[in-house]
């Protein structure tokens, strides 16, 4: 048995890609256009030759101030708004998550199956992704998810990407992404540059695939606006620090001039405490037990002021009135079935009593100890299991 199970993207998908036949002749004329287009690669990178649509881009990638240029296509667009930006080590549970999805989704283009073990809400998000670029042409445009065929070269970025599906054909892409919404524009230009100086092309469209909130974000690409975005991201690689939605995952988060600046303004404002933390001044402050406690406590303060301003702030975006930096983002909805319907599916003999107990998983010790008692039994004490969890900080009275 492979690990797969009858989770089957819709038939029709599959026959609509093996509906592309590529005759002879055109597989050699892609190939001989692919051994060109190498070789005109390697004179780019020998010499000064450019071709005269792309010279102006390969020239301002030689300038002294981009000459690393060693930057990530993800971390253009947190470069975009922080000329500082540096992407923190290790991965964080929505990361991998994410890197999970583009994994199942690649393999779910060719394959049409999803892993067993593939939750539900992981499966609706995939299968919707699918259901996309079924409706894009994937089939016809001869998308293909595999990932050598996906790494995309950017002139002036080092760094290799690799989108989440290609279709040279329809001179399209698509990147998956999961969680909530962002603007991810600098990015999705770099990697439009980076196919149509492949590819020898004027124009490329993008397709942003949110697959938890299911939202599609189209953007449509020339060259020169494609180069202009980037060069326009690279030309802020080390202005001023600056504030913005991704200050968590900035490896400077907690010594950024612009952040100290603002927590310190916060904390004299609200809590009375005066600013004694500056840029690295906060890595000496975790070492001094002292104001270690004083800075936490002055914390919970400006935590129970923050919430009531939040609270504030939603009851005037809900009625329509604009907050300054602030909106509602969109909820996430869930889908459930009530108890008493199960209940009586393993009564009608629908579902196996022993399937529903464990689809519902482990109850709490005291709720098991109700259920036996109201049996007429003692609950044994060998069935309980224990898990001890991490100790909760509290303030000390």
């Amino acid at each position: 048995m492979s690990g797969h199970d009858a989770r089957h993207v819709p038939s029709h998908s599959l026959a609509k890609r093996d509906t592309l036949v590529i005759s002879a002749a055109s597989a050699a004329y892609q190939k001989l256009f692919a051994t060109i287009a190498a070789k005109v690669s390697n004179l780019k990178k020998e010499s000064s030759f450019a071709a005269p649509w792309n010279a102006g881009f390969i020239s301002c990638a030689t300038q002294p101030k981009n000459e690393a240029m060693k930057i990530r296509h993800s971390s253009l667009p947190k470069l975009a708004l922080c000329g500082q930006f540096e992407g923190a080590s290790g991965n964080s549970s929505a990361a991998s998550r994410g890197t999970m999805l583009d994994g199942v989704f690649r393999d779910a283009w060719v394959t049409g199956e999803l892993p067993r073990e593939l939750s539900d809400e992981d499966a609706a998000a995939v299968r919707w992704a699918l259901a996309q670029c079924i409706q894009l042409g994937g089939g016809a445009d001869g998308l293909t998810t595999k990932e050598s065929e996906c790494r995309i070269q950017t002139s002036g970025l080092e760094h290799m990407g690799t989108a989440d599906g290609v279709a040279v054909k329809g001179k399209w892409l698509i990147d998956l992404k999961s969680g909530q919404v962002y603007d991810y524009t600098g990015q999705m230009a770099a990697y439009a540059l980076g196919l149509m100086e492949t590819h020898f092309e004027q124009e490329w469209t993008t397709h942003l695939l949110f697959c938890d909130q299911q939202k599609m974000v189209t953007q449509h690409w020339t060259y020169t606006s494609a180069k202009e975005t980037v060069q326009r991201i690279l030309d802020n690689v080390g202005t001023t620090p600056k504030q913005n939605d991704y200050c968590n995952w900035c490896a400077k988060s907690l010594t950024c001039p612009a952040r100290v600046a603002s927590k310190d303004s916060a904390l004299v404002t609200v809590a009375g405490l005066a600013p004694t933390v500056q840029d690295e001044a906060f890595l000496a402050l975790l070492n001094d037990p002292v104001q270690l406690g004083k800075f936490l406590a002055a914390c919970s303060t400006l935590e129970d002021f923050r919430d009531v301003a939040k609270a504030k702030a939603c009851e005037l975006l809900e009625a329509g009135q604009q907050v300054p930096g602030w909106r509602l983002q969109k909820p996430r909805a869930t889908e459930f079935v009530g108890a008493e319907y199960v209940a009586r599916a393993v009564e009608e003999g629908l579902i196996g009593a022993g399937d529903a107990i464990n689809a519902y998983g482990s109850l709490s010790a005291k709720k098991a100890e109700q259920l036996w008692s109201v049996a007429g039994h003692e609950l044994p004490a060998y069935v309980v299991s224990r898990k001890v969890g991490k100790a909760p900080l509290v303030a000390s009275k």
